[in-house]
């Protein structure tokens, strides 16, 4: 074998960096991407690098896992099986290191090739100080073998994410039907000191990464508990039942639940164990330091990290509490924001409150917007409002903030514990991960190369040496790679549940709300209004100083079929000026008659300059709570682009919401319509089954000159039968070639939803706006023809 002779050549480590200097006196350049990385040299073009060591300590047996990269720059190949691999600690303790997969050991010329290992060290091992040590099979030493140089590990470790905050387990350990080329890399993520039925209890988060070449499944025979600082365990399991199987190099987020127990627990590890024969073995562990602290208010973090969330943002907003008789009124504005460039499903938030050692409580909520998605940079905010107990200070309080997931505890172990096959096992495998921050690799098992040799095959193969030829390193979640992500919460068993009941979800925030505002209730505190009166806010760049701003209407509306109200606003904006002025995007609230705060959506479209000395009229719709009565609310100005800690509030007044007359008059700010007379009648067509047509004489009146245009809201007419069914529905405006006018009116309800002339029908009549929620409606009118 030609390409062996080059093990004779003196061989050495050094610096690529120093060596690229005097490249001129080589066959073969360094290549640039790996200045600055030691190597150790077997012939002037042929070395070796070390990359992507990850180290995983806590465990009864610290698992490192590397990489090395063999760069042939001769002119004939190089077999691998001619060298062997192993660990060499700062006191000179040798480990074993065995090849991850199984591949062609025989490099080409001009080729480079990576090789997977992994080595399980002692107790207690530090990275500082390991070394990779290569050695050659030649017979030359007592042991048959020659030093050929060493690789300091340290350098080779990645920064993104600390070896502390990150174990190994070989799945094999935890199952023994598992194949030797999976290994499971878990990461330490976001933990929450919670209170559950009046028990305190920890979540924490876990990013497990499948860094082998096949499919796996977290088995049932890997437990979970707490190592306290006092050596006490508390038993530990993961919430959820998702036995879902991990493709290889995804990574997923598996929730860890703890009850935590009376005494102070001090700083924990979670522990990673396996019973054989009745006898615990620690596979891994985490050190957690202290029970995480709440975030503060202001604050923000992603809803999953390592890549297993879909680009979603939580803010913790702000905070106000209101000091009434019976307790403190809490309200907590939480935006969810969606950074990614795709729409993505609006999460199923809840909030409580919790104070003191045990006590919580849960909170109401509303929501800024209705829809099931959220589009690319848009946000939606949650509220959050409970009244804590009297004596309870609500800067002592936290807001914790959890996403709806089936989370029952089982107490017993699920999941299949068994992976699917993995090819290249042989008698002495193992696997890797190599943490190397390369999106779509993985490694597999294969033979160790460290102790003997094996023969090459005709085709250039060897038995003993990694995976498959140009396989590239494994990646995990400690490097924050772009694998395969999915999120969830995994079914695989425990020593104990430590809950048998089903939660609201897990929590995804804890906030702490000190420095929250408290004030008495702002609704009492308003200025009183008279509808068409000027506003009298605050000074603002926002808003003009020539432009008036007017409240003109406000009414409520009952939607029985999503249990809240709409609320519809109409501000009338005029120029005073001699210029043409911008109409500002103000920001609008309705408080009611607690303090409460609901925001306002603005029309969809509306113009965005006023000519001077014209009116133009802008709608707002509000959700609010099913039973508002509107007799004590306020309306609030506020300034939303602000740099304030919050929405600078330009006015705050308090009014009551319009009532709807039953006869007379309807208002549709600026006109007022008058419905004189009306009939109904019907036809039929084989084409198009049986046609309702209402024909109305209306007296229509423009109570002011405001400018309107194609965005006014319209009158929608809806067609009901005996049942409280809407057999069809059609809307006119009060601009365009078929705009509403003064006389009789006809309103066709063509392709109705029924089979027959219905009797006792009913006709009700709306005002819409649309929305970027969708149409706001208002029930103005209802009659029988």
């Amino acid at each position: 074998m030609k390409s062996l002779k080059m093990l004779t050549k003196p061989s050495r480590t050094a610096w690529l960096g120093a060596l690229a200097i005097s490249a001129v006196c080589l066959s073969a350049s360094v290549p640039a991407a790996y200045a600055g990385k030691p190597g150790v040299f077997v012939a002037n073009d042929t070395y070796f690098t070390l990359e992507n060591a990850s180290l995983a300590p806590g465990g009864d047996s610290p698992l490192m896992q590397f990489s090395l990269k063999l760069h042939n720059g001769g002119s004939g190949a190089v077999d691998f099986n001619g060298y062997g691999v192993r660990v060499v600690d700062e006191a000179g303790n040798r480990y074993p290191a065995r090849l991850g997969s199984k591949q062609s050991a025989r490099v080409q010329a001009g080729k480079e090739q990576t090789f997977d290992f992994y080595s399980q060290l002692a107790p207690g091992v530090k990275a500082e100080g390991l070394k990779v040590d290569l050695y050659a099979w030649d017979g030359s030493g007592a042991d048959q073998t020659r030093d050929i140089g060493a690789l300091p590990v340290a350098g080779s470790l990645p920064g993104g994410v600390s070896t502390a905050s990150q174990t190994v387990v070989r799945l094999k350990d935890a199952d023994p039907a598992a194949k030797e080329d999976v290994f499971l890399t878990f990461v330490q993520g976001d933990g929450f000191r919670v209170v559950e039925n009046g028990k305190p209890y920890l979540y924490m988060n876990l990013y497990v990464t499948n860094s082998g070449k096949t499919e796996a499944t977290l088995p049932s025979g890997l437990q979970y508990r707490l190592l306290t600082s006092d050596g006490r365990t508390l038993a530990a399991a993961l919430s959820g039942s998702d036995s879902s199987s991990l493709l290889p190099n995804e990574t997923v987020q598996r929730t860890v639940k703890a009850e935590l127990s009376e005494q102070s627990v001090g700083p924990l590890t979670l522990q990673l164990v396996t019973s054989d024969a009745g006898e615990d073995k620690v596979l891994g562990g985490l050190p957690l330091s202290e029970l995480p602290p709440a975030i503060k208010l202001g604050s923000e973090k992603p809803l999953a990290r390592y890549g297993t969330g879909s680009g979603l943002t939580v803010v913790a907003e702000k905070a106000t509490a209101i000091r009434q008789e019976d307790g403190m009124l809490v309200q907590s504005t939480v935006t969810v924001r969606n950074d990614s460039d795709r729409m993505i499903a609006v999460p199923a938030l809840t909030g409580a409150y919790q104070f003191g050692k045990d006590g919580f409580t849960t909170a109401s909520e509303a929501r800024s917007s209705r829809d099931a998605y959220l589009a690319p940079k848009a946000a939606v905010s949650f509220s959050y409002t409970a009244l804590l107990p009297s004596g309870v200070e609500p800067d002592a309080a936290e807001l914790v903030v959890r996403v709806k997931e089936d989370t029952a505890a089982t107490g017993s172990s699920a999941g299949s514990g068994t992976t699917a096959s993995a090819s290249g096992g042989s008698a002495s495998t193992g696997a890797n991960t190599a943490n190397s921050g390369t999106a779509g690799s993985a490694a597999s098992t294969g033979t160790s190369a460290s102790g003997t040799t094996s023969g090459s095959s005709a085709g250039g193969s060897a038995s003993g040496s990694s995976s498959a030829a140009g396989s590239t390193s494994g990646t995990n979640a400690a490097s924050g790679t772009s694998g395969q992500t999915k999120t969830g919460t995994s079914g695989s068993g425990a020593t104990s549940s430590s809950s048998g009941t089903k939660t609201d979800g897990r929590p995804v925030m804890v906030v702490g709300l000190q420095g929250i505002a408290q004030q008495y209730n702002p609704t009492m505190a308003a200025k009183n209004y008279e509808y068409g009166t000027p506003l009298p806010l605050a000074a603002s760049s926002l808003i003009d100083s020539k432009l008036d701003m007017s409240l003109v209407e406000l009414h409520l509306h009952e939607n029985t079929d999503y249990g809240y109200k709409t609320a519809i606003a109409k501000v009338k904006y005029t120029n005073r000026g001699s210029s043409v002025l911008t109409l500002p995007d103000i920001g609008t609230e309705l408080l009611n008659s607690q303090g409460l705060a609901f925001p306002g959506v603005r029309q969809t479209t509306a113009a965005s300059t006023i000519m001077p000395g014209t009116s133009y009229v802008v709608a707002y719709s509000f959700m609010v709570p099913a039973d508002e009565k509107g007799d004590n609310i306020a309306f609030r100005v506020t300034d939303p682009k602000a740099i304030a800690p919050a929405k600078l509030d330009l006015g705050t007044f308090r009014i009551a919401a319009q009532r709807e007359e039953e006869y007379g008059k309807i208002s549709f700010y600026p006109f007022d319509v008058t419905i004189d007379a009306n009939n109904l009648a019907t036809t039929y067509s084989t084409s198009t089954g049986y046609s309702y047509h209402l024909n109305l004489s209306l007296t229509i009146e423009q109570r002011e000159p405001v400018i309107i245009d194609q965005n006014f809201s319209k009158m929608e007419f809806e067609l009901v039968d005996g049942l409280g069914r809407v057999l069809g529905s059609q809307s006119a405006g009060f601009t365009g070639t078929q705009k509403l006018i003064t006389g009789t009116q006809r309103i066709s309800f063509t392709n109705v939803k029924t089979e027959q002339i219905e009797s006792g029908v009913t006709i009700r009549v709306y005002e819409t706006i649309d929305t970027p929620n969708g149409p706001a409606k208002r029930l103005v009118r209802e009659f029988q023809p």
